[in-house]
């Protein structure tokens, strides 16, 4: 396994968090664990290109779920959630987020972490290349998506040790519009901020 060591680094999680699961902040923990990261910022996303955005709760409501789920972590102290790409251009460009955040913060080193679904997919990111050319990407395994079987593989830092994400978003909304209590899927208090705000077709 290649090891990895950023000590002075923020890592990036960018998602959609629609909503924010309690694996995202599992993936989050283990991710500043194993490289040891000063810092993880959560980037709610407004808009992903490669997403329909048709069932895509309102950006404040995904921004303030991702605030809640972050209060229970006990790394919450270097764990934040940014808003930076609701001020951007739509739809979210990564490199164009990438490239905004090192002007706004030019003493921080930035490094990406992706699912290996979306390293499968990398190379139809914008600009794909240029981003492995100026920061890391770090890879958490996903269910039916093995590491290795992209191309970029060798570019890439693959951080075995992290649980791979189950589950999906699509999964919880479909039971939460079916009457279900989604359970440790969810923090309670996410469950309680989507009841209150009757999102994703919660209905008592």
């Amino acid at each position: 396994m290649r090891m990895v060591s950023l000590p002075s680094s923020t890592l990036l999680f960018f998602g959609s968090f629609n909503p924010v699961r309690a694996g995202h902040l599992a993936i989050a923990e283990a991710a500043l664990r194993i490289t040891g990261a000063e810092a993880l910022w959560l980037v709610v996303s407004p808009q992903n290109p490669l997403k329909d955005d048709g069932e895509l709760a309102p950006e404040r409501h995904r921004l303030a779920m991702a605030r809640l789920a972050v209060q229970d972590s006990p790394l919450r102290d270097r764990i934040a959630v940014s808003d930076i790409e609701f001020s951007l251009e739509k739809p979210s460009l990564t490199i164009r987020t990438l490239e905004t955040l090192r002007e706004k913060y030019p003493e921080r080193r930035f490094a990406l972490l992706i699912g290996s679904d979306n390293a499968e997919r990398f190379d139809r990111w914008v600009r794909y290349g240029e981003i492995l050319d100026r920061f890391p990407v770090l890879v958490y395994p996903r269910e039916g998506y093995p590491p290795l079987r992209t191309p970029l593989a060798p570019r890439l830092v693959f951080l075995h040790d992290v649980q791979p994400g189950v589950g999906a978003a699509t999964d919880i909304r479909r039971r939460i519009a079916g009457g279900e209590d989604p359970g440790d899927d969810l923090s309670p208090r996410v469950w309680r901020y989507i009841r209150e705000n009757r999102l994703y077709g919660y209905d008592e």
